[in-house]
């Protein structure tokens, strides 16, 4: 039998719907939390939180990230529904495929929008809540192409996910203090519908050419790093990015 390493913690899971948020909130359910399973798409989050382990524990919230008053509504929502927050997760993400000449105004702001400005008040709204408590832990996602500068029209997500490190170190030295730990997770590529729906099948293959391990990572393998980062096993540990990509970036 696992242990129970978030029995009784109330996480807060965005991108929940689907791929690495869904697989955090199962993990996240089944290590004895209670999930606000927060996504846009609310009916495919209602449809994972039905999937949970004591599901009735566990409750679907509705936030579009690219509208900074919904991030902090949320959290207010959360707040109001269970009476703390101990854990954020913010696995959601905008990835389209963009040539650097086709970028235009509206693009750059969306993606920077969902990726960076959403995190930055979703994080800040559940510091403030944590502080209170001292006690909390903030993971955010960044991606190997924070380091690499990603694939080929995937710039403006890769400047998005290297600001999210920055982000990442900035919390975390501002929040040590008050008992919260904040750290980001960059994966190299996932099996999920959000990589397959911005690469072609060659891209894909090219791309798992260059893991050492020669696939992509399942979706739970990733909610198992976010676990561990969740838990009092990882309570020294703040500011950092864990990397979790089959060895295609070592550093």
């Amino acid at each position: 039998m696992r242990d129970m390493l978030l029995k009784d913690k109330v996480v807060i899971v965005t991108g929940a719907a689907s791929g690495i948020g869904a697989a955090v909130a199962h993990r996240y359910a089944s290590s004895g939390a209670r999930v606000a399973v927060v996504d846009i798409n609310k009916v495919g989050a209602e449809k994972v939180r039905k999937n949970l382990v004591n599901n009735e524990s566990h409750r679907t919230f509705y936030c579009d990230l690219a509208e900074p008053s919904q991030c902090s509504a949320v959290v207010a929502d959360v707040l109001e529904w269970a009476g703390r927050v101990d854990v954020l997760v913010n696995s959601a993400a905008y990835l389209e495929r963009k040539q650097i000449d086709d970028v235009d105004v509206d693009f750059m702001n969306r993606t920077v929008a969902i990726n960076m400005t959403g995190p930055f008040f979703l994080a800040r709204a559940c510091a403030k809540i944590m502080k209170s408590q001292g006690w909390g832990r903030i993971i955010l996602f960044s991606s190997q192409g924070a380091y690499t500068g990603g694939y080929n029209g995937s710039a403006v997500y890769a400047m998005t996910k290297a600001g999210i490190i920055a982000l990442v170190k900035s919390l975390a030295r501002e929040y040590a203090a008050d008992g919260i730990t904040v750290n980001s997770v960059a994966p190299a590529g996932a099996n999920t519908q959000m990589l397959h729906g911005g690469m072609s099948p060659e891209d894909v293959a090219d791309f798992i050419d260059k893991i050492p391990m020669g696939r992509l990572a399942q979706p739970e393998e990733i909610a198992e790093a976010c676990e561990f980062l969740a838990s009092d096993r990882a309570g020294y540990i703040t500011g950092h990015t864990l990397d979790v990509n089959g060895g295609m970036l070592m550093r």
